[in-house]
């Protein structure tokens, strides 16, 4: 008989089962680390981009609302006027919410950005004026609020449906709960000559200390922008401020 030859197995032994579930545990813990290290440079870009993205949109709408109140005119301005300017105020407290002067929107007459107001000589661009409303809409349940501007584009005198419209800045939070913060603060000369700050220009919303015609002792408008970065999470402000001295009013001349 032959006798039947049996090798030993030796170096040509595969992996044994405990060693093939050791190396899925590690693949499994650094896969793990790798996915989570993604995730968090992503959620940190997308938080990053938000902020930037309002931060952006709050500047943008500060300085749009800034150049467009400092350049408000009233509608018999006249600089050249002795012996003092006839200057009316630029600025609407008789008209209806939104399109008034109050903590949260701002009506007033301007040409600005209108290139035919350089074209009337002699007159001040005063046939160019066109009533411009800026406003925020406080509709909806959510805190987040979009701010407007417009402004009459088609000459009714009026501000309506037919006018041209954008958006400033979406998802302000001035009126939040937790904020409740005016985006308008005007400053005003009281009888006394100390200025005081209101958050209306209407007579029925100011200190005793001044009268009904406060609105042409008007100094100056301060501006307050919160936008909320962070809509999906805890909330994250941006909060922009800055103080407009308009340019065409009596007070100044």
């Amino acid at each position: 008989m032959t006798a039947r030859h049996t090798s030993p197995r030796g170096d040509q032994a595969g992996i044994t089962l405990i060693e093939l579930l050791i190396t899925m545990v590690i693949l499994t813990v650094v896969t793990t680390m790798l996915v989570g290290g993604w995730i968090s440079l992503q959620r940190a870009y997308a938080f990053a981009s938000a902020k930037n993205n309002a931060t952006a949109q709050a500047r943008d709408a500060i300085d749009r609302i800034s150049s467009e109140v400092r350049a408000a005119q009233g509608l018999t301005y006249n600089p050249t006027a002795s012996p003092s300017p006839t200057t009316s105020t630029p600025f609407v407290v008789g008209g209806t919410i939104p399109y008034v002067c109050d903590a949260n929107d701002i009506t007033f007459y301007s040409a600005y950005n209108n290139a035919s107001a350089s074209l009337q000589s002699g007159k001040y661009g005063r046939g160019q004026l066109r009533l411009t409303s800026i406003w925020l809409d406080t509709s909806g349940a959510k805190p987040q609020k979009t701010l407007y501007w417009q402004r009459d584009t088609n000459s009714s005198g009026t501000l309506d449906s037919g006018d041209r419209k954008i958006k400033l800045a979406s998802n302000v939070v001035n009126t939040a709960a937790a904020i409740n913060r005016p985006i308008f603060t005007y400053n005003v000369l009281n009888s006394a000559g100390i200025i005081i700050q209101t958050a209306s220009l209407t007579s029925a919303n100011v200190a005793a200390s001044t009268t009904s015609a406060n609105v042409a002792s008007l100094v100056s408008v301060q501006i307050n922008v919160i936008a909320d970065a962070n809509i999906a999470h805890t909330p994250t402000y941006v909060d922009l401020m800055t103080t407009v001295e308009p340019r065409n009013l009596s007070s100044h001349q």
